[in-house]
């Protein structure tokens, strides 16, 4: 597989963005409650010579809430979602398809690491808000035997040139405190494409943008 080459623009806004939480990371208290997860996301194709323009599939994972102080609004919040779908090799380009043109089973994870802001809405319901450092790490397998492996080390390559990894994120949720320990709520995710500001590809700045939501539960230590 060819080794990755890492864009300087990337791997600057990358190391500028990674700062924000880590800067704050002395004003951090211990672990206050971890949230499961499990959601849906759609991964937007806008190549116009493509037939699919937009690809569905779940994630599982869970953040940790790592308030700034105790009673804080403020938290630092690191998450890991799991999903996996399918990609193809079209025109140079690895892009999200439907199983009848795959080539690679993709692995992906989705590593955020937002600082959100949470108040009260009366009762016991709250919201939050939030935003940081996003990372798209993804993996391709060979789909069938008659793919091409020079295919698949094709579509490793894209995945990991001129920085495509980097995602900034940004969130919006609602939540219901069940009990004392237990609150149920629904999250509203964006993982936004800045690589396509310098990756010369010539197509919308949403292109490979993902949205999302998903179904929580917050269990509070």
């Amino acid at each position: 597989m060819a080794r990755p080459r890492f864009f300087a623009p990337g791997l600057a806004l990358g190391a500028a963005l990674a700062f924000l939480p880590l800067s704050s990371a002395k004003a951090l208290g211990p672990a206050e409650s971890i949230r499961p997860d499990l959601g849906v996301i759609i991964q937007l194709n806008l190549d116009p010579s493509s037939e699919t323009t937009h690809l569905i599939t779940n994630i599982l994972g869970a953040a940790v809430v790592l308030p700034f102080s105790s009673g804080s609004a403020w938290a630092f919040e690191p998450s890991a979602d799991l999903y996996w779908t399918y990609y193809e090799l079209f025109n140079g380009r690895a892009m999200s398809t439907e199983i009848a043109d795959r080539e690679a089973f993709v692995i992906g994870l989705l590593l955020n690491a937002p600082v959100v802001y949470s108040l009260p809405l009366g009762g016991n319901w709250s919201c939050g808000f939030g935003a940081g450092l996003g990372l798209n790490l993804r993996g391709g397998f060979q789909a069938s035997s008659d793919v091409p492996t020079s295919d698949v080390a094709a579509i490793n390559t894209y995945f990991w040139s001129k920085a495509r990894f980097i995602m900034p994120s940004t969130l919006a949720r609602v939540e219901y405190k069940l009990t004392q320990r237990i609150d149920f709520g629904f999250s509203a995710l964006a993982y936004w494409p800045i690589f396509n500001l310098w990756s010369g590809e010539g197509l919308s700045f949403l292109d490979q943008a993902i949205f999302g939501g998903a179904l929580l539960v917050r269990y509070h230590f």
